[in-house]
């Protein structure tokens, strides 16, 4: 007696590389419209204060000061913001980067280097330069000046605020957001009527009785 029995094909496991690549974009790109919403916020937050206190924007303790000329290139360039630590008088070393204001009869606070300490009856006085200068500033630092000490500082985020501080910047940190939230939001409805879709397919082949081959015999 022989038996013909019918032979099952079965297909290759589908390939979980692009799924993987789409769930790492996924990850990356949510990370980084949550560092744009967080830094957004951050400058907002700054502007705000700024306008109601009238002076630099303050937060941790750290005056928040915009770069504008290179003399301390190469430490920090044009555009940089100076985190500024309001610090006593007697703690400034040689050394440390200072800002301070009343530079050459001016309000205008500048950012220089201590290459000196002269110590006065009424407190230090400071002898400054910038890095990228080839002379001393002219004028010793009165301690009653002192500003702070820089503690860091980060490139370009200068530009940021300044342009965030104009009308255009202000409009274009409300539209980005909005349009990035509701890109986001028709991008995640989306997925989900097509995750819905698929489901209801699956689930109505699932109920389908597959067809089985049966085996002929030969007596």
């Amino acid at each position: 007696m022989e038996t013909e029995t019918g032979t099952v094909e079965r297909s290759e496991p589908q390939k979980d590389s692009p799924k993987i690549f789409r769930k790492i974009f996924k990850a990356v790109g949510n990370v980084l419209f949550a560092l744009l919403m967080i830094l957004i916020a951050f400058m907002l937050f700054c502007m705000v204060r700024s306008k109601m206190t009238g002076g630099a924007p303050k937060i941790a303790g750290h005056y928040m000061l915009v770069v504008l000329s290179g003399s301390m290139a190469p430490q920090f360039d044009t555009g940089s913001v100076a985190f500024v630590n309001p610090v006593d008088a007697a703690e400034i070393k040689k050394g440390d980067i200072i800002t301070f204001k009343g530079f050459a009869g001016s309000d205008q606070m500048t950012t220089h280097r201590v290459v000196g300490i002269n110590q006065k009856s009424n407190g230090p006085e400071f002898l400054t330069k910038g890095d990228a200068n080839h002379a001393n500033d002219p004028d010793p630092i009165p301690g009653e000046d002192l500003i702070g000490r820089v503690s860091f500082t980060l490139p370009y985020l200068g530009y940021f605020m300044n342009f965030a501080q104009t009308r255009n910047g202000l409009l274009l940190l409300i539209i980005v957001p909005g349009a990035l939230l509701l890109f986001f939001e028709c991008h995640s409805l989306y997925q989900a009527y097509s995750n819905s879709k698929k489901q209801v397919k699956e689930e109505s082949s699932s109920q389908e009785i597959p067809a089985q081959a049966v085996g002929k015999e030969e007596r």
